[in-house]
C-alpha cells in the first residue's frame, strides 16, 4: 500500500516509544502432544508440492443451504452463475447468522426462510474421536442438522463437476459456542479482573488439541473428498478490544494460568501489566462520560504506555499466541497432507486498525500459509470503517471529532476514499481493493497466493450501502489487476442476489478467458 503520510507500522511503535482461576483437569496425552509443537509448528521449507487451482474463484456456503435450496441447485448457480470452482464449504461454525421471516436480513431470490427458530453450530461432519486424544472437548457434533454429513454428501458432487472441496473451518467466539460444547468453559480466557469471557485461551492445551484434532479428521478421515481447508478466527488482542469495534470481544484477556506462565517465561511482570490495562480500561470509561483529562486523552494514553510497557509486552504476547496456533495448525496439516493447500481468513479490521495491522503482520503469516483470504468487502466498508472511526474518537484519539481524524486517518492507511459523512451511503471505493490486495502481495513477498474478498451482498443496514452489479464487476477488477491470485465471492453465498452473483461469474471469466486452470 502507498502512504502519503505516517505508515501504520510507525505510527504504533510512536505510540509504544520502545519496543487467576484454575482451567480444570487436561489429559496427559495433550500437555505431552503440546511439548512437542516447536517441531509441528514449523512449515516444511519446500511449498513446491502444494497443489492449487490458478485462477481461483472461491465462494464461501453455510451448511444450511445445501440442505433448504438443494445440492445440484447450489452448485448449479454457484458453477453456472459466479463460475465458481472452489467451494469453501462450513465443516465448523456457531454463528447463529440464518434468514428467518421478519428478520433483519432480506430472503434474496433464492434458498427459503429458514424453518428452524434457532440455530446452535457446531460439526456438520462426522468425526472419529481418535483425532482428539490430546483434548477433552470432543461432543460438538452439530445439533441442527444432526443427519448431515457435509463433507460425504457434498464433495463428490463437486468434483464430478471440476470444482474443489475446501473444509472451512471457523472459529469465532459465539457465545453459543462456549454454552454448547461441554467443558469449553474451562478453557476460556480470563480477563484483567478474573472473569471468565466467552473466548477459548489460544495457549490452553486443551484448546489446542481441539483445535489440532479437527485438522487431523478433515485430512485422515475424509482423505479424497477434502481437497484443501481455510482456517479463521476473528479474534484480536487486548488493545483491540479495549479499542472496540466490530470485531471485539468481551474483555482485556487473558489472564488465565497458562498465559502467566508464558508471561514469566518471558520476564514480563502480570501484575504491571494488569495495572496498566486497568489504567487504561478507566481512560476509556471515562472519555465514554465525556470527561476529558486535563492533559487530554491521547497524552494521557501514551503516559500510561510509557509507565506500564508491560501493556504492549502483553498484546504481543497474545498475538504472539494467535501466530503460534495457526502455525501448529499448518504444521499439522502440511505433515499429513503436504501436497493440499491450508490458507487462512484475514480479518477485515487488518486493513482498518493501525494497532491490529502491525500486531497481526502479513510477513508473520507467510510462513505458515499457502494462500490468504483478505476481507476487503468494500461497500460494507464504509459503514464498518465509520464506526471504527467512530470507537477511535471515543478511545484512543477522543480529543478529536470524526471528522478532525478522517484526513490523517486517510494519510496514515492510504486511504483516497469519501468523507466521512458520505463513506456510510457510498461504501468504500474499489481503490481500497486494490490498495489492499497490493498491500497483502508486497507483506507476503508474494510467497503465498492472495484471494481478496470481493463483496456481493455483505448485509449493511437500510441507509447504509447496498451491493450493485457494478460494484461487484469494479472489484473484481480491481483485485484481479492488481495481482491477486483469485478471488473469494463474499460474505456468504445465501445472502447473495443472483444478479450480482452473475455479474462476478461474467467478470471472471472474461479477466481469465484464455489463461487456463
Amino acid at each position: 500500500m502507498k502512504n502519503t503520510g505516517l505508515d501504520r507500522r510507525s505510527f504504533v511503535q510512536l505510540l509504544s516509544g520502545a519496543a487467576a482461576a484454575g482451567l480444570g483437569v487436561l489429559p496427559e496425552a495433550a500437555a505431552q502432544a503440546r511439548a512437542g509443537s516447536a517441531t509441528t509448528s514449523r512449515p516444511p521449507a519446500n511449498r513446491a508440492d502444494t497443489t492449487l487451482k490458478k485462477n481461483v474463484v472461491a465462494i464461501q456456503v453455510k451448511p444450511f443451504c445445501w440442505v433448504d435450496e438443494g445440492i445440484e441447485q447450489v452448485l448449479d448457480n454457484l458453477q453456472q452463475k459466479g463460475n465458481v470452482n472452489t467451494v469453501f464449504t462450513y465443516t465448523y461454525d456457531y454463528d447463529p447468522a440464518q434468514i428467518t421471516k421478519g428478520g433483519t436480513k432480506p430472503l434474496p431470490d433464492h434458498g427459503k426462510y429458514s424453518p428452524r427458530p434457532s440455530w446452535i453450530g457446531g460439526a456438520f461432519y462426522d468425526y472419529d474421536l481418535k483425532y482428539f486424544r490430546d483434548t477433552t472437548l470432543t461432543d460438538f457434533r452439530s445439533r441442527d442438522l444432526p443427519n448431515f454429513n457435509v463433507i460425504a454428501a457434498v464433495a463428490s458432487k463437486m468434483k464430478a463437476r471440476g470444482m474443489d472441496f475446501f473444509a472451512w473451518d471457523y472459529n469465532n467466539a459465539f457465545p453459543q459456542m462456549m454454552q454448547n460444547i461441554p467443558g469449553l468453559t474451562d478453557v476460556a480466557e480470563i480477563d484483567v479482573y478474573g472473569r471468565r469471557t466467552t473466548s477459548a485461551c489460544f495457549n490452553h492445551p486443551n484448546f489446542r488439541g481441539h483445535l489440532t484434532g479437527k485438522i487431523e479428521s478433515y485430512l485422515v478421515q475424509y482423505p479424497t473428498e477434502v481437497d484443501g481447508i481455510i482456517w479463521g478466527c476473528e479474534r484480536m488482542g487486548p488493545i483491540d478490544n479495549l479499542i472496540g469495534g466490530g470485531w471485539a470481544t468481551v474483555g482485556i484477556c487473558c489472564f488465565c494460568p497458562f498465559c502467566l506462565q508464558k508471561a514469566k517465561d518471558r520476564g514480563i511482570s502480570a501484575e504491571r501489566a494488569r495495572r496498566g490495562y486497568i489504567r487504561l480500561d478507566q481512560l476509556f470509561a471515562a472519555t465514554a462520560k465525556h470527561q476529558r483529562p486535563d492533559d487530554g486523552v491521547f497524552v494521557t494514553f501514551l503516559r500510561i504506555l510509557f509507565e506500564f510497557p508491560e501493556v504492549l509486552s502483553w498484546n504481543t504476547l497474545w498475538h504472539d499466541s494467535y501466530h503460534e496456533v495457526r502455525a501448529e495448525l499448518y504444521g499439522t496439516a502440511k505433515a499429513l497432507a503436504p501436497h493440499k493447500p491450508f490458507g487462512f481468513h484475514m480479518v477485515q479490521n487488518i486493513t482498518f486498525s493501525p494497532f491490529y495491522s502491525a500486531a497481526d503482520d502479513y510477513a508473520n503469516v507467510v510462513d505458515y500459509s499457502d494462500f490468504l483470504k483478505i476481507a476487503t468487502y468494500n461497500n460494507a466498508a464504509g459503514p464498518r470503517l465509520s464506526h471504527f472511526i467512530d470507537r477511535l474518537c471515543a478511545t484512543v484519539f477522543a480529543d478529536a471529532t470524526p471528522e478532525d481524524l478522517q484526513p490523517f486517518y486517510y494519510k496514515m492507511m492510504g486511504y483516497h476514499e469519501a468523507s466521512f459523512q458520505e463513506i456510510v451511503t457510498k461504501g468504500l471505493s474499489a481503490a481500497y481493493v486494490t490498495s489492499e490486495t497490493k498491500r497483502a502481495i508486497a507483506g507476503t513477498g508474494g510467497r503465498v497466493r492472495i484471494f481478496p474478498g470481493i463483496d456481493i451482498d455483505v448485509p449493511t443496514a437500510a441507509q447504509e450501502k447496498h451491493t450493485k452489479p457494478e460494484d461487484v464487476r469494479a472489484a473484481i477488477a480491481a483485485a484481479l489487476e492488481a495481482g491477486a491470485d483469485g478471488v473469494v465471492l463474499s460474505r456468504e453465498y445465501y445472502e447473495m442476489w443472483l444478479e450480482n452473483l452473475s455479474a462476478a461469474g461474467e467478470t471472471t471469466r472474461k479477466f481469465f478467458a484464455g489463461k487456463g486452470n
